[in-house]
This record gives structure tokens, sequence and C-alpha cells, in this order.
């Protein structure tokens, strides 16, 4: 079951955005090479991974479970999802099942429609997503702080 608010904050103090852990992990998160039409994907073994519209790893890190914790508070709770990453240690996956993980730790790959829409939808958006990376990279614009939706026992 999930904690109250005021556990959370306990955990995190009032602003999650500057605890160790949730600094370490954007940092990890905005150094992993992602593309545009591909998504972030932790899987049981606690490996988080840049996947392509295919599926396939395009860069991967083990996460320890300390850093677990912190994605996963950083999403709704859900007990069956916390019994997955109970006692998972990304640092403790052999690196070569970081590029070829078995597919089960995977999510289903998208179907072709999805694939379809998603690459119509980029198109649509693709100057202001790229302009928004820029004005990122050049600090002309600050990502959205940390935020904590649960407390998940890892």
């Amino acid at each position: 079951m999930s904690c109250s608010a005021s556990s959370i904050y306990t955990h995190y103090g009032q602003d999650p955005t500057n605890h160790p852990d949730q600094k370490e992990l954007t940092a990890i998160v905005d150094k992993l090479h992602t593309l545009s039409l591909g998504r972030l994907v932790l899987g049981s073994d606690g490996v988080l991974r840049s996947l392509n519209l295919e599926n396939e790893v395009v860069d991967a890190v083990g996460l320890p479970t300390r850093l677990i914790k912190a994605f996963m508070d950083r999403f709704a709770y859900n007990e069956k999802l916390e019994a997955r990453f109970h006692n998972s240690d990304g640092t403790l996956v052999p690196e070569e099942q970081w590029w070829a993980p078995d597919a089960s730790i995977l999510p289903q790959p998208y179907n072709a429609e999805l694939k379809d829409a998603l690459r119509r939808d980029y198109e649509e958006k693709k100057d202001i997503i790229e302009e928004m990376k820029q004005k990122r990279k050049n600090g002309e614009i600050k990502r959205c702080g940390v935020v904590i939706r649960a407390d998940y026992r890892i």
C-alpha cells in the first residue's frame, strides 16, 4: 500500500528536486542518449534503457536500488510494480545484458499503427520539440522539477 504524503516528505523533504537521489537520477537520465521517437524503460532487472521505435536498445545504465526507488517514486503507486522491482539492483546486471536483455524485461513493441501515429505526431511537432531541446541545452529554459507520486518499498 502507498504511504501518505507526509511519509514521502520525510524521505525526500519539501523539495524532492534537491534530494541527492533525485538529483543523481536526473543527471543520469539527462546523459542517456535518447531519440525523439524513443522511450525510456526501467526493466525489472534494474537497468534503465533508452529504446527506439523497434524496441532496440539505444543506451542503457544499471541503477542501484536507491535510484530504482527514486525513479519509481515519480510514478503513481502500483503494488504489482513494487513487487516486480523488489530487490532489483541494475548494477549487478552484466553489461552485455544491458544491450541484449531478455524480451520479457522489455515492454511490448509498438504495433505498426502506433508507430505511424507517433511518427506523424512527431513530424507535426518536430520544430517545437527541437526548439525546446535546444533552449534547454543552452540554459534558456529549465526542466520541470521532480514530482513524487509514491513511496515505493524497493
